[in-house]
């Protein structure tokens, strides 16, 4: 027992595999869910069926957040389309390759889609508050040159 101290017996975490077969019994039930979850008719079954098992721990994980957030990938889609369109039309083709997309890439985009607005709006309004300085600072020399004059 290297690194532990005498008479402890080490505790090693579950491998993914144990993981799988805990929470879902098998690598097949794990998949069935995933599809289940993005609402695929089973024909990336097979792809996913080829996935390690950490990894589908992944999907399942941000499969299991885009349901609960979002209800499913359609709106999800439109999550993404108003966030970076706001009241504006889409582009054209933009939600054909939203829908092209699988659901761990649109979950990402729509986080960065969120990200990308704060920080918008952030530097908007630094930019209005440098806006207001400057605008005082022209008011004060105005005012000191009329009062020289």
């Amino acid at each position: 027992m290297a690194n532990s101290k005498k008479g402890t017996a080490q505790v090693n975490p579950p491998t993914p595999k144990q993981r799988v077969a805990t929470a879902f019994g098998d690598k097949g039930s794990l998949v069935s869910e995933i599809l289940r979850l993005i609402g695929d008719d089973g024909s990336a079954r097979s792809k996913l069926m080829q996935v390690s098992n950490l990894r589908l721990m992944k999907h399942h994980h941000a499969a299991r957040r885009m349901s609960q957030q979002f209800g499913g990938k359609d709106a999800l889609v439109d999550a993404i389309l108003a966030v970076r369109f706001g009241s504006r039309k889409p582009d054209e083709g933009a939600r054909e390759k939203l829908e092209a997309a699988s659901v761990w890439k649109l979950m990402d985009q729509h986080r960065q889609a969120i990200d990308l607005e704060a920080r918008a709006k952030i530097e908007a309004a630094a930019a209005a508050k440098v806006k207001e300085v400057k605008a005082k600072r022209r008011a004060k020399v105005r005012a000191a040159r009329a009062a020289r004059s």
